[in-house]
């Protein structure tokens, strides 16, 4: 499987291997790599997913706001909230929820996230799909 990893304080994608675990689950990044109050995305077979840290806590999302398609580990993560860098789309990493709507209401609505399972293994952050 391909993965593709994007840092948030970056454009260019940095390729890395992954792992497959039980047919379902990629290995993403190590622990270190996604610090507490961090994100960071990942292409994974075209589909773009977001991970966050809080407080220790790893949570994943769809990585593509669901109102205009910004990519969300290029916006803000404040607690447990991620805003869209595009529109201003507030949504929480643990549930998926919109907790605010874009800036311009006239030019549509966000719906709330996909989310997915995380786990950690040893010091790898796995991605359960």
């Amino acid at each position: 499987m391909e993965l593709n990893n994007f840092l948030s304080e970056t454009d260019k994608p940095i390729c890395t291997d992954s792992i497959c675990m039980n047919g379902r689950g990629i290995r993403v990044a190590a622990i270190s790599e996604i610090g507490p109050g961090t994100m960071m995305g990942f292409e994974v077979q075209g589909k773009y997913y977001l991970v966050a840290n809080v407080e220790g806590d790893f949570h994943a999302t769809d990585g593509l706001c669901s109102h205009r398609a910004g990519q969300l580990w290029k916006g803000k993560l404040d607690g447990h909230i991620v805003q869209c860098p595009r529109h201003g789309s507030r949504f929480d990493v643990r549930t998926g929820e919109v907790v605010s709507q874009v800036r311009i209401p006239l030019i549509g609505k966000a719906k709330k996230l996909a989310t997915y399972q995380v786990s950690v293994v040893g010091e790898d952050i796995i991605l359960n799909l």
